[in-house]
């Protein structure tokens, strides 16, 4: 890649990863969010904040098409492979007025993603206890759970529910 001046494609790149990035951080804060309502025994308000996750997931999928395209368009106008467009390559080899973005890019998404796996294993992991709790709670078996249409049967013949694919 030159060392010329940034490309407009490669402009629109990096601004795409910002808006990209800022998404992640509010699905962090969402899941934040989502744990402390988890932890705090209230179960009334599990529902609306697993919703909010899944408004800005639906942002983030969104997100992750335009940069998609973005990245398509910018591969074509410079000649490369899609797939070569890595962030590391972009922090090693865009013009020298991008380098820096970029490589900001690669290490923020990384700790966010990080941030949002390991929270999201806590969530699920206190999802699933508040389910025990409430299986206790009411007297049903550990096994056994409800299906869409009404019917019992064994839990692990159920697809997964809207939080497992949130959490």
């Amino acid at each position: 890649m030159d060392t010329s001046p940034a490309s407009p494609h490669l402009v629109q790149l990096a601004d795409t990863l910002w808006y990209e990035r800022r998404l992640l951080e509010f699905l962090l804060f969402k899941l934040v969010s989502a744990n402390l309502v988890l932890t705090s025994g209230d179960h009334r308000f599990v529902t609306p904040a697993i919703a909010e996750v899944e408004r800005v997931m639906e942002a983030v999928r969104t997100a992750e098409a335009d940069r998609s395209r973005v990245l398509e368009a910018c591969a074509r106008a410079l000649n490369l492979a899609p797939e070569t467009l890595t962030l590391g390559f972009l922090a090693q080899n865009a013009p020298a007025a991008l380098r820096d973005d970029f490589a900001e890019h690669r290490n923020g998404f990384m700790e966010l993603v990080n941030e949002i796996e390991n929270l999201t294993r806590e969530n699920r992991r206190l999802a699933s206890v508040s389910l025990e709790d409430l299986r206790d709670t009411l007297g049903l078996p550990e096994n056994l759970t409800y299906d869409a249409a009404g019917r019992r049967g064994p839990v692990s013949q159920q697809r997964p529910t809207t939080i497992d694919r949130i959490l």
